[in-house]
């Protein structure tokens, strides 16, 4: 029988979205800068926030990642339509995780 997956909950994603409009790009940089044939520790490198990596003929390297600013906005506006008290328990939440 398959496992139904639980949704994550609309806290949860706002969350996650605070994660990688705060990600940062060094592991990134650090996977762009070895070739393939060492990219043996992938698994623990921080990611989440790539969204595209090309490695042209010529060695060149070209990496996206998540628009900051759009999540931002959409985060603003997710809070906006949560209720204050709502905003103050997140916001609390991330000032006590570190941010």
């Amino acid at each position: 029988m398959a496992r139904k997956e639980k949704l994550p909950d609309r806290e949860q994603i706002i969350r996650r979205m605070w994660r990688l409009a705060n990600a940062g790009a060094g592991d990134a940089v650090k996977l762009a800068c070895f070739p393939p044939e060492e990219w043996c520790a992938t698994d623990q490198l921080e990611l989440d926030a790539l969204t595209e990596f090309k490695r042209g003929s010529n060695g060149a390297v070209e990496l996206k990642f998540a628009d900051r600013g759009r999540l931002l906005e959409r985060l603003l506006d997710a809070v906006d339509h949560s209720g204050e008290e709502q905003v103050d328990r997140f916001l609390q939440a991330m000032e006590e995780q570190g941010g």
